[in-house]
């Protein structure tokens, strides 16, 4: 502690006194106990820092730049995730054929079912029609979602919802807003496919970036190939054991393989071909449910 001598009290015109026995004691007692309180608290912030810098993404999230030319299989794992970000706006429009194989590596069985899919305007209008056992038409145009599942005969036609809107959607802009949340691209998330981020993989993306900033999820490039004419760049996800052929000019997935729980079943979800700025005429997405079917409500639908 500083103890300031008679002059130095003169001149600041100040009454000073040594202090003695008990007190010299007290004032060592605050001193030490101040010093110990400063330490805990300084050791204390630092914790939570951390603590943070852990569970929040913000605080160490990177988002990639759009890379500056066609993905190679020299090219960065981010550029990859960058290119997949902004995928919905590297076309404006397409027709695609997918197959989707389902193989039970126990038994032995495969169930295929193919898809195919019309966009244009980037995506707000579509038409999906998948056949295999669930035979189903989708629809939707600048006014309405219509639904057709074809097996049981019977449709539905609902107004669009603002969930399945554009509205300016922005997955850069949305991930710096919530960096901690996968925000599903609106034009996808309406398709009646499971698969519907592979053709939209804006949200693959963001959860990639966000896990990979915590260390729950790493990628790296395994190799490139040729899927349905287009060249892509193989990217493996782990520790979910994903493998997705990256269309490298697109950032669109052509080819996904998914293995389940110690390699008993896996899904593979492969484009048999793809079109862009195919000019597609208005008539495909204009819905006209079968003579047999029977409008239903939703509930009906869904059951």
């Amino acid at each position: 502690y500083f103890l300031p001598d008679a002059r130095f009290c003169q001149k600041l015109n100040l009454r000073c006194t040594k202090p003695r026995g008990g007190k010299m004691k007290t004032l060592r007692s605050i001193l030490k106990g101040s010093l110990v309180g400063c330490i805990v608290a300084i050791v204390t912030l630092l914790t939570i820092d951390s603590v943070l810098a852990y569970t929040n993404p913000a605080r160490r999230l990177s988002i990639p730049e759009h890379p500056a030319q066609t993905l190679t299989v020299n090219s960065s794992p981010e550029d990859v995730l960058a290119l997949m970000l902004d995928s919905d706006q590297m076309w404006d429009a397409l027709e695609a054929e997918y197959q989707l194989m389902n193989f039970d590596l126990v038994s032995e069985n495969v169930a295929t079912e193919t898809q195919h899919f019309w966009f244009a305007k980037k995506g707000e209008w579509a038409r999906v029609e998948i056949s295999g056992n669930n035979s189903i038409i989708f629809v939707r145009n600048s006014s309405s979602i219509s639904r057709e599942n074809k097996s049981k005969n019977i449709y539905i036609q609902e107004n669009i919802s603002d969930t399945f809107r554009y509205n300016g959607f922005d997955p850069r802009q949305t991930l710096l807003e919530n960096p901690s949340a996968v925000t599903l691209h609106p034009f996808g998330k309406a398709l009646p496919t499971g698969y519907y981020e592979l053709l939209f993989p804006t949200g693959i993306a963001q959860s990639l970036i966000i896990n990979q900033a915590v260390g729950l999820e790493n990628i790296k490039i395994v190799g490139e190939e040729v899927v349905a004419g287009r060249k892509t760049i193989i990217i493996s996800r782990m520790p979910k054991n994903h493998l997705y052929w990256v269309d490298a000019e697109t950032g669109i997935i052509l080819r996904a393989q998914l293995f389940g729980d110690a390699y008993h079943w896996q899904i593979q979800f492969e484009a048999q071909k793809i079109i862009y700025g195919e000019n597609i005429p208005e008539a495909i997405f204009q819905f006209v449910p079968s003579k047999d079917s029977r409008n239903v409500t939703p509930l009906e639908y869904q059951e």
